[in-house]
């Protein structure tokens, strides 16, 4: 299947500035059945300790689910395990061992939702109290939905098995959903192909598609018709309440979260954000700069995350990363890349192969 193509849209202007973000905290992750992964590390022939030290953690930091951990730190785990046990599919492991309950509060809601386009819209727009620098979406494309993840945090290490991960949990859920004969009509993972692809077909029980553009998998709508086993109205009023009187992420969180959305529909303008965010684009304006940034800056930091994703993790042709970015062609993209990274996309996706080959040091 080939990638989806997004409509052209104009070129970002190749000012000289750098991307500059303001200081502000650091996403977290709430660590649910993050409880199980030291035992799986166990599992695998590897001493989970002198992993979670490596990235700042100790076992105390994942043993109660309700806790929250670095979001950044998660993804080196996920890496330095995978590498460690030279299991390149754990990420499937990890998602596999997710449940919708393991989301805490987000799974209530989910599970007490009546139907399953409910449950899935309550998922999206709750997911970030579980976690920040990713989202969730949900989207229509032609006769199928997709449900996918989609990872914002600059610089986040591991998001190849972050998106196995989130993917493979994302099956789970839908069967628990939807019963045990749900199946997708395609898994879209944006990494490259691996040797071994018998763990995700037997997952799945489809072969996915690997090289695309994003994180989903894709199913017919009939499904979102189907009433939701054991929902419960009046559990459902009790978990809208302690939702809604969780704080809001922060303007930047909330317009670089916005971003990634409006990209998956080809988008990446400020009044497209805007819209997203219900607020006029003054507004947006305004609330951006008494936070120390711009709407441009935000948007060169996305940009350049998700490039950088698409160029370490997938073999997706420069055109195709391009087209996912919302650049009219390949050439303002290679221009505007140059400028935040120094170096051309062919060369960084090199050099970030090489690394990957690089051996795990020994701590």
């Amino acid at each position: 299947m080939p990638p989806r193509q997004h409509p052209q849209q104009g070129a970002t202007s190749a000012a000289t500035a750098p991307i500059i973000t303001p200081e502000r905290a650091s996403p977290t992750q709430r660590v649910g059945a993050f409880t199980a992964l030291p035992a799986l590390i166990e599992q695998l022939g590897c001493d989970p300790a002198p992993l979670l030290a490596h990235v700042g953690l100790d076992r105390n930091s994942l043993r109660d689910p309700e806790s929250r951990i670095s979001y950044a730190a998660v993804g080196e785990l996920l890496e330095i395990a995978a590498r460690r046990t030279r299991c390149p599919h754990l990420g499937l492991l990890v998602g596999r061992m997710w449940h919708l309950p393991d989301l805490g509060l987000v799974g209530e809601l989910v599970v007490n939702s009546a139907r399953v386009s409910d449950a899935l819209h309550t998922l999206t727009v709750y997911q970030h109290l579980n976690s920040g620098g990713g989202l969730t979406f949900l989207l229509t494309d032609g006769p199928l939905v997709e449900l996918g993840h989609a990872i914002y945090l600059p610089g986040f290490t591991g998001s190849k098995y972050m998106y196995d991960a989130v993917i493979a949990s994302g099956f789970n859920h839908m069967r628990t959903l939807c019963g045990p004969t749900w199946l997708p009509s395609a898994v879209l993972l944006p990494r490259s192909r691996p040797v071994d692809t018998a763990p995700y077909r037997n997952l799945f029980k489809i072969q996915p598609t690997f090289d695309a553009e994003l994180a989903a998998l894709r199913f017919a709508p009939k499904w979102m018709a189907c009433a939701v086993p054991g929902a419960d109205p009046q559990r459902l009023r009790a978990a809208e309440r302690q939702a809604e009187a969780r704080v809001d992420p922060e303007i930047v969180d909330q317009v670089a979260r916005a971003l990634r959305l409006v990209l998956l529909h080809g988008k990446h303008s400020g009044d497209a954000v805007a819209e997203t965010l219900a607020m006029h684009r003054r507004t947006l304006n305004r609330r951006l700069r008494t936070a120390g940034t711009t709407f441009q800056q935000v948007l060169d930091t996305v940009r350049f995350e998700v490039a950088r994703q698409l160029l370490a993790d997938s073999n997706l042709t420069l055109d195709d990363v391009a087209a996912a970015l919302g650049y009219a062609g390949v050439t303002p993209f290679m221009h505007t890349f140059r400028r935040w990274a120094g170096t051309t996309p062919a060369r960084w996706r090199r050099a970030a192969t090489a690394r990957e080959t690089e051996p795990v040091a020994a701590d």
